[in-house]
């Protein structure tokens, strides 16, 4: 199994009630019929059968993930460290079987994309089948599976799975955003009535953790933030890293340069917990775009923004 020798398996606690507005899912991932393309993923109720898709394609690609059946084939794309595997096709693969009958385009990191993404309006999947590639390599636990329906730019649906902490973060704009286990037998027969993820508490620097990508340590402002937190991690993967801020677990998160398949899932969980997400010179943030991110509590993200402004005046 991958992962098991990455710091072991956290199996958190079955959530006991659900929140009010929580979607019903269930332990299969299976619900409503899909909507049929033209009726659109607009309303409340088509959405929620997306998102029930959605999980179960998620869950099904998480479980051949953690278990894939054969040694794993790496190869290098764009550098070294920059890593693809059979397991990441494979992913990505399932998922788009699996959401072909919502006749909505995927944009994937391997092999789907959507022309002139940046720019496109309406619905599409956004798909990273194994966020931090290079820790699942290592056999190190966080890596992610993260996918979001975008319709004109904006996240509307959220499937963020932690296959190694048998996590499931799903969120719906407007709705909220809700953690349940990912193991189907975990959330039992009848499935598990998901934990809401509350508002993010307005936490400063100064009683809170700081995310961010290992080479901005070298950047002044970033380590000005460093040094008025009260420490620095950093996971390795995107999608983690953004739903770490999104429940309460660090009060901020930077990151020099993502893609809208790091990104999107996160940014809707982040959004949903009233956290703010610019790029990290403040300028709006959009999903279709690569760029920087500067994710937070809004006294958080404050703080980091004038660390930054400081360093250049």
């Amino acid at each position: 199994m991958v992962g098991g020798s990455g710091g072991g398996l956290v199996r958190p606690q079955p959530p006991t009630r659900q929140a009010a507005g929580a979607p019903v899912v269930s332990a299969s991932g299976g619900g409503s019929a899909t909507p049929k393309p033209s009726e659109g993923p607009t309303t409340s109720a088509s959405l929620e059968e997306l998102l029930a898709r959605g999980v179960g394609a998620v869950r099904q690609a998480a479980a051949f993930a953690l278990d894939p059946g054969e040694d794993l084939r790496v190869e290098a794309k764009a550098h070294r460290n920059d890593l693809v595997t059979q397991v990441d096709r494979g992913v990505e693969e399932r998922i788009a079987g699996h959401l072909e009958a919502t006749g909505v385009p995927i944009h994937g990191e391997e092999a789907h994309r959507v022309q002139d993404f940046e720019t496109y309006r309406g619905p599409a999947w956004v798909l990273d089948p194994i966020d931090g590639t290079l820790n699942y390599v290592a056999t190190h636990r966080d890596w992610a599976i993260s996918l979001a329906l975008v319709d004109d730019g904006v996240p509307t649906v959220a499937v963020l799975a932690d296959p190694v902490a048998d996590r499931l973060y799903t969120a719906i704009r407007g709705r909220g955003a809700w953690v349940q286990p990912l193991r189907a037998e975990a959330a039992g027969n009848d499935g598990a009535a998901p934990r809401a993820l509350g508002r993010v508490e307005d936490l400063p620097l100064s009683e809170g953790m700081l995310i961010a990508h290992y080479q901005l340590t070298q950047d002044a402002g970033i380590g000005r933030a460093i040094g008025a937190s009260r420490g620095m991690r950093c996971y390795g993967a995107a999608a983690l890293e953004m739903a770490e801020v999104a429940a309460g677990g660090a009060v901020v998160y930077a990151q020099p340069r993502l893609h809208p398949w790091d990104v999107a899932a996160g940014a809707l969980l982040c959004s949903e917990t009233g956290a703010i997400l610019t790029r990290m010179d403040g300028a709006p943030f959009d999903v279709r775009r690569a760029g920087s991110l500067l994710v937070g509590t809004p006294t958080a993200h404050a703080e980091v923004l004038e660390h930054l402004r400081a360093v250049g005046d």
